[in-house]
């Protein structure tokens, strides 16, 4: 039977929105944990956590992604330079971005194909923003690669 890392080294796991989650001790910075989210199967075209979901607003964006017979993870980690202004060793906290990255997910499935298609960069950018809006409330600043994305023009 294969291992299930995520699975076998969780500090926490249950359900959030109808989807299996998942908290785990960060492995070099502590005292901080990271976020995952596991579905039965891939929820966008796109393969990695490039494309519409690097809109998701979860802290730091999605960092995360492990495709196998199993389905698919996504997660984010508390690794970054800004992550200790936040309650990174909060599971509370933690699972509210889960809710947010589960949310952003959701929203980049529903408007991917379009996204694809879109001819012009601000019809890109409409169908981007509202991946970057799907969690009212949400207090996280774009990512790295959401503003690299800005600034080089490829959204």
């Amino acid at each position: 039977m294969k291992k299930d890392y995520i699975k076998d080294h969780a500090i926490e796991s249950g359900e959030i929105l109808g989807h299996e989650y998942f908290i785990l001790n960060h492995p070099i910075e502590k005292p901080s944990l990271n976020g995952y989210v596991r579905y039965k199967k891939r929820q966008v075209k796109e393969s990695g956590y490039g494309g519409i979901l690097t809109y998701i607003p979860v802290h730091g964006g999605i960092t995360y992604v492990d495709e196998n017979e199993g389905g698919i993870t996504y997660g984010f980690d508390t690794g970054h330079i800004d992550s200790h202004k936040y309650l990174i060793s909060s599971p509370a906290w933690i699972k509210e971005q889960i809710e947010i990255m589960i949310r952003g997910i959701e929203t980049a499935r529903k408007v991917e194909k379009r996204y694809l298609l879109a001819k012009t960069q601000k019809t890109k950018a409409k169908y981007a923003q509202m991946v970057f809006d799907s969690s009212p409330g949400n207090n996280n600043s774009p990512n790295l690669m959401t503003m690299i994305n800005i600034l080089v023009r490829r959204i």
